[in-house]
């Protein structure tokens, strides 16, 4: 994949880093190859005072060399670092990569997610469309089946209205034809009355025509009495039907609307399934691409993680290398450290060798000259910090011990049992025996189970015993004994 690095790269890339440590391997053989042939030099060839300047020389040279092997050391030592750097950003831009690689595959797993719940609710929004669609139908098929009938109704009693007036005009019809022969009853009864003065003759027979008109009379009046209460009754039984009609049309208009409304909620309904259709559709196209791309993702993720532990795995080899190099970074600090630490000893002597030369060589009256210095064994006895205040007040220090011979010359100087002051002491860092030049201590002539510090114990005294050439041992400061100067 483009952007990644492989491990081929990384390879390579520790190629340089590899030759930088055989280099600087070599260049740590060589530097202490020289150091130790000087030393032995030094310290076997070149001890006749003639060979001073010689020696000047020599270490005057290994100054300028020891400068220049501290710069190319120093010079790699920067390369190194300017490598392990670069590595390091590398490093944190895969890992910013990665990162962002990971936020973005959660954000579509998130997405995908939310798509389909949307799609899971779509299904139910459409399952309880679909299941109130069928409710809407049946309800609409019942309130058809109820019009029907309610039209059905209406017609049986439209044709039961149009009876009812056909017997009311029937009826209206035979009232108007009693009523006309009741008006010509009046009339001949009228005439009967007139002419009743002359018929008198004929009076039992209009008597018994009176009697039966009168009978035929309240017949009529009956008649016409029933005649009433019918019309009555067919007026309210018309204004009932009346009525009835204009709430069965009121029906028949709320029906139409209903109608209308559930035609309208049909067509609503049919477009949304369509609608719904398209969107599932379109939502299984997503969830399709949906999966190709996570399938895509799964596999660069693997990927991903493939190059994320190759590169660990080079990081740690990486750390692994630099963190050698750190020590022996440090090894050779130390060692340049403790080079430097003689040559400036070595300097010392050199300058303190050539003093007494220019000063003949010769030791004050009460000391005793030994190798190219001069020693005065105190008989007073004072602390540690007040004998070397003593020597030094001579224009001398402490004695240093940095040899067999000079351990066994200032045990010889000393009386058998008897304890004195040397320029030895740990108390700027306790448990780090240093000279008071300066300079750490390498050949130890310690009493065993010594130093133990015991109360606070921070200066090194000289012990002499009889046929032995004296042992070291660690003292109280303020004690008070005698001392031997050096200078």
């Amino acid at each position: 994949m483009e952007g990644l690095i492989t491990s081929e790269d990384f390879q390579r890339r520790k190629q340089p880093s590899r030759c930088a440590t055989l280099c600087l391997g070599l260049l740590c053989a060589v530097l202490l190859a020289g150091n130790m042939g000087q030393i032995i030099y030094y310290e076997i060839i070149a001890r006749p005072v003639m060979a001073n300047s010689m020696q000047e020389n020599g270490l005057t040279q290994e100054k300028d060399q020891l400068q220049t092997d501290n710069s190319i050391l120093t010079t790699e030592r920067n390369r190194l670092q300017s490598n392990y750097d670069s590595l390091t950003a590398e490093e944190k831009e895969l890992e910013a990569t990665l990162s962002n690689l990971t936020k973005d595959r959660d954000q579509l797993q998130t997405s995908y997610d939310s798509l389909d719940k949307e799609r899971e609710q779509l299904l139910t929004s459409k399952t309880s469309l679909t299941i109130e669609r069928d409710e809407i139908k049946a309800s609409f098929n019942n309130l058809k089946n109820e019009r029907d009938q309610i039209q059905a109704s209406y017609n049986t009693l439209k044709q039961s209205s149009d009876q009812l007036n056909t017997s009311y005009d029937a009826i209206q019809r035979n009232h108007e034809d009693l009523q006309t022969k009741h008006d010509n009853l009046t009339s001949n009864k009228d005439q009967l009355e007139t002419n009743y003065s002359i018929l008198q003759k004929e009076k039992d027979a209009l008597r018994t025509s009176l009697s039966t008109l009168t009978a035929n009379r309240d017949n009529l009046q009956s008649n016409f009495s029933l005649l009433n209460r019918n019309m009555d009754q067919l007026q309210t039984s018309y204004n009932s039907l009346a009525k009835e009609r204009e709430q069965l049309l009121t029906s028949k208009a709320a029906l139409t609307a209903e109608r209308g409304q559930l035609k309208a909620s049909f067509n609503n309904l049919k477009n949304e399934r369509d609608q719904l259709q398209s969107n599932y559709s379109s939502l299984e196209m997503e969830k399709d691409q949906l999966e190709r791309n996570y399938s895509t993702l799964s596999v660069r993720s693997t990927l991903l993680q493939i190059s994320y532990n190759s590169l660990w795995k080079d990081k740690n080899q990486l750390q692994s290398g630099y963190n050698t190099l750190q020590r022996e970074k440090v090894q050779l600090q130390t060692n340049y450290s403790i080079l430097a630490t003689g040559r400036d000893q070595l300097q010392k002597n050199i300058d303190k060798m050539t003093l007494k030369l220019r000063a003949g060589m010769r030791c004050q009256s009460s000391w005793t000259k030994f190798d190219t210095s001069c020693y005065f064994i105190s008989s007073l006895k004072k602390s540690w910090a007040e004998s070397r205040r003593y020597c030094m007040s001579l224009g001398a220090d402490l004695a240093i011990i940095d040899s067999r011979s000079k351990q066994i010359f200032i045990s010889g100087l000393l009386k058998p049992n008897q304890n004195t002051w040397i320029g030895l002491t740990d108390s700027q860092t306790e448990g780090t025996w240093m000279w008071v030049d300066g300079t750490p201590v390498n050949t130890t002539y310690w009493q065993r189970g010594q130093p133990n510090n015991s109360l606070n114990q921070d200066c090194g005294e000289i012990v002499h015993k009889f046929g032995e050439m004296g042992e070291w041992n660690d003292d109280g400061c303020f004690a008070g004994q005698t001392f031997i100067c050096e200078k």
